[in-house]
């Protein structure tokens, strides 16, 4: 199985649609995928829940924060929501108790295991799951580290902007840290919301010029179909497969994993 963390200590970068779209067109390839909602935010899930689901989650439903305390259920299958018909895909789920957590763990010593998706991780090797992703939140937090303890690679969505043109120091500092948190390595860095403008261009020739840095050949262009399938809860290839943002996810995807999706 392969593990893959997405992540920038940055938001509004595209994370958690990259994740959504990376799972839709492995599933679409046949793979298993575990979706892993690292992020008190918990956009992936309410991306994939309905409010009824929602509601029953906060009721007491099984969510990453109960892995973190150690208080989940000892078979993997029993912590994740099958999502679909198909059964290919499934959610470890988050909510606002992961915000809760990381504010313990500072104010009062809460204990949190780090390598708490370890064992959860193994299990679902074990039981044929192909891939799982982690969709990370903005910075470092309990979350994020265990996922980049677990993760063997880790993928950075970045859009290319003012602040990435005047930060790519900073940026390579970003991954440096990300490496010394975790076991995995930076698979790359994909750039999200591109389009053709003079500054896009002019921080993109920067960023694909610095030193160490591997950037993917692949970008995911500005496309407003975004937005719409976030919407209507819906991958972009179910929403707009002609889209450019779907057909560029197709792409990046083929130039990632390549071999692994094809065989």
């Amino acid at each position: 199985m392969r593990t893959i963390a997405i992540m920038n200590l940055k938001g509004g970068v595209g994370k958690t649609v990259t994740a959504i779209n990376l799972a839709d067109v492995l599933r679409r390839a046949g793979r298993r995928v575990v979706l892993v909602d690292c992020d008190g935010q918990a956009n992936l899930t309410e991306f994939y829940l309905q409010e009824a689901a929602l509601d029953a989650l906060e009721d007491g439903g099984i969510t990453v924060t109960d892995l973190l305390l150690g208080g989940a259920e000892p078979l993997w299958r029993d912590n994740v929501i099958p999502l679909g018909s198909d059964g290919l895909v499934s959610l470890l789920p988050a909510d606002s108790s992961l915000y809760a957590l990381d504010i313990a763990a500072i104010k009062a010593g809460q204990s949190v295991s780090i390598k708490a998706f370890e064992d959860f991780r193994d299990a679902a090797a074990e039981d044929g799951v192909d891939y799982m992703i982690f969709d990370c939140p903005p910075g470092f937090s309990a979350g994020s580290v265990a996922a980049l303890n677990a993760a063997e690679g880790v993928v950075v969505t970045t859009k290319v902007d003012g602040f990435s043109l005047r930060g790519v120091a900073k940026l390579r500092a970003q991954l440096r840290s990300m490496v010394s948190a975790g076991n995995g390595g930076i698979d790359g860095v994909l750039i999200t919301q591109w389009r053709k403008d003079g500054a896009v261009l002019a921080g993109e020739q920067v960023l694909r010029g610095a030193a160490g840095l591997k950037v993917f050949d692949t970008v995911i262009r500005w496309s407003s179909p975004v937005d719409g399938s976030t919407m209507a809860q819906q991958p972009l290839d179910e929403y707009s497969p002609r889209s450019n943002a779907a057909q560029d996810y197709r792409s990046w995807v083929k130039e990632y994993l390549g071999e692994e999706v094809a065989g």
